[in-house]
């Protein structure tokens, strides 16, 4: 379940002749360890870029894995009540101002921890 939610994050950092042309078929081609390093790889990488050494460092590391994956249920979550909120008629001073305040806050003020 894990892998299938995260399999999008692998494909952003492929280049993307190779993820239209064969990502289809990652899983015939290729070994299912290296998917797994590659996903856990990006998914590393994502969490230091966007919130930064100390952040993960300040993680128990026998909570890690589980932070991470709920990180990525979170800036999903975040991202489409962006899509909502973009949708939504309301004026725009307010609308800017609620957009920044999830930007702001994003998946690891939801994650409430």
């Amino acid at each position: 379940k894990d892998r299938e939610a995260l399999l999008p994050l692998f494909r952003a950092h492929l280049p993307s002749t190779l993820a239209e042309v064969a990502f289809d078929r990652i899983g015939e081609r290729v070994p299912e360890q290296y998917i797994k390093n590659a996903i856990a790889s990006c998914l590393a990488s994502k969490l230091v870029y966007k919130e930064g050494t100390r952040f993960v460092n300040s993680q128990r590391k026998d909570c890690l894995a589980k932070v991470a994956l709920k990180y990525i249920e979170k800036e999903k979550e975040v991202a489409a009540l962006t899509d909502v909120l973009n949708s939504t008629s309301m004026p725009e001073k307010e609308k800017a101002a609620i957009l920044a305040l999830l930007e702001a806050g994003g998946a690891r003020t939801a994650l409430n921890i």
